[in-house]
């Protein structure tokens, strides 16, 4: 027999238009309550809600044996949804790779909680199922998952500081704030969002003491940002904890807004570490699980080890991941293949090339436009980092075969990383040439356990004769 959600379910049926005619409509109602424009958006107003509930009336789920031939009964999940074109969706449990439950505090408040489902074969932009159900019902099937659990990891809260201060950087923290700014504009109104900016405004000022009002400003957006990344990737896996079963493998992550995610064994296709230059001093790093199926364009990454030294990554890992440790840990590679050492201009160009840059935009202000000129200055920041960055990638990169396992060195981004992939994980190799590497003989080459634009590794600047003769392309 179907069941309904929880009724916190039409909140997601409401479309954007709802709030768009809701907020004008209350704001209108407590200014003048008799007015002609507090009551005339209000039909159009229940319009919208009343489909809405219509809908979640129509919406349900079930559970129940499904006859998979010669007797076998599988167990699945069904789905059904639709106003005017019904729609059945059949998700077998057998083919499900994670389950993730969601809690923010409202939804506590309410007794409902969000359960997000994933296949392989989905939306890549949508989970297979997104449900609102009751708490204790999914509380209670956690709990019973967590029983199985033979070895348990736990972060501790220092270790998650540590993480966030060094991943969080000032243009994805401005990104975030910008986002967030504008939609709050878009709701409540542009009077909210200019009260916003003239306090940041006025908070810039504030902080200058003295300096240049140009330098002080965008001191303070650079920190701002970065603080704004902080406290989200702080609050995103605070309380972070993991627990390996016999089939899979049981996250748990957040402050206010909880995550709980359960990760079957065969949606992991790869185990990396990764490392900014800041954990590198420190000498941590964090090891993340590839998946595929589950989450975002269906090849997530999650977190298994956060900030950890080299004995603690050495001790969890042996523990969760045996066989992906010692190809991690010991080193002993039955064949590898580095970047030439004359590979280093290769490594440099893009850094370079970017202060360079900075210092012609530089010279150029203090010529013509002077008051800009310490703004200037502040991007200097970004490709040294860069450089030494590349410095320790051509170091560090390379290729190496051990047992049934590849394992590839390389950088991605601001992270160095090192990466584990099971041979039979490998969807697609792609080797790939700018004119540059033409000329000098090189190549960079993608490692695609997912598709091509998802999940990859990319090794930089290999010699092509090398990397090709090494995987066996050359004939």
């Amino acid at each position: 027999m179907d069941k309904r959600p929880h009724p916190v379910s039409v909140w997601h049926y409401f479309s954007r238009f709802f709030f768009l005619l809701a907020v004008p409509v209350i704001q209108a109602i407590l200014r003048e309550p008799f007015s002609k424009v507090a009551w005339g958006n209000l039909p159009g107003l229940l319009l919208v809600a009343g489909l809405s509930f219509f809908q979640y009336d129509t919406s349900g789920y079930g559970i129940g044996p499904r006859d998979g031939g010669a007797g076998e009964k599988r167990p699945y999940l069904r789905l059904k949804s639709g106003l005017f074109y019904r729609r059945q969706k059949i998700l077998p449990a057998d083919c499900l790779t994670s389950a993730m439950i969601r809690s923010t505090p409202l939804l506590g408040a309410l007794g409902a909680s969000q359960l997000i489902l994933d296949t392989p074969a989905a939306d890549s932009r949508k989970p297979s199922a997104d449900l609102y159900l009751n708490r204790a019902m999914l509380s209670g099937w956690w709990r019973r998952m967590k029983r199985d659990v033979h070895y348990r990891y736990r972060a501790s809260q220092a270790r998650i500081f540590l993480m966030a201060a060094s991943w969080s950087n000032p243009a994805s923290g401005l990104v975030l704030v910008g986002i967030l700014l504008d939609r709050t504009g878009k709701i409540l109104g542009e009077e909210l969002s200019r009260s916003l900016y003239a306090a940041a405004n006025q908070s810039a000022r504030l902080v200058a003491l003295g300096l240049p009002p140009a330098v002080a400003f965008l001191g303070w957006l650079l920190a701002f940002g970065w603080f704004a990344a902080f406290v989200t990737q702080f609050f995103r896996y605070g309380s972070f904890s993991a627990g390996k079963t016999p089939r899979g493998i049981l996250i748990e992550r957040g402050i206010l807004f909880r995550s709980r995610q359960y990760l079957k064994d065969r949606a992991v296709r790869a185990v990396s570490v990764r490392q900014t230059l800041m954990m590198r001093v420190l000498r941590l790093s964090s090891v993340y699980l590839h998946t595929i199926g589950s989450g975002r364009e269906k090849d997530d990454r999650s977190l298994l080890l956060a900030a950890v030294s080299q004995e603690e990554l050495e001790f969890h890992l042996n523990r969760i991941y045996p066989m992906d440790a010692e190809c991690l840990l010991t080193g002993r590679h039955e064949r590898k293949i580095s970047p030439p050492r004359t590979a280093l201009k290769s490594f440099l160009l893009l850094p370079v090339c970017h202060l360079l840059a900075v210092v012609i935009l530089f010279l150029l202000c203090r010529a013509f436009a002077p008051f800009f000129a310490p703004l200037v200055l502040f991007l200097l920041v970004f490709p040294l980092y860069h450089t030494a960055l590349h410095i320790a990638a051509w170091k560090e990169s390379f290729l190496a075969v051990s047992g049934k396992n590849l394992v590839a060195c390389g950088y991605i981004r601001d992270q160095l990383f090192t990466a584990v992939i099971p041979r039979e994980s490998l969807q697609c190799l792609v080797i790939r040439q700018n004119p540059f590497q033409r000329a000098s003989g090189r190549c960079s080459l993608r490692l695609c356990i997912g598709t091509e634009r998802g999940a990859c590794f990319t090794l930089r600047h290999f010699s092509r004769k090398e990397a090709e003769a090494f995987l066996g392309l050359s004939g």
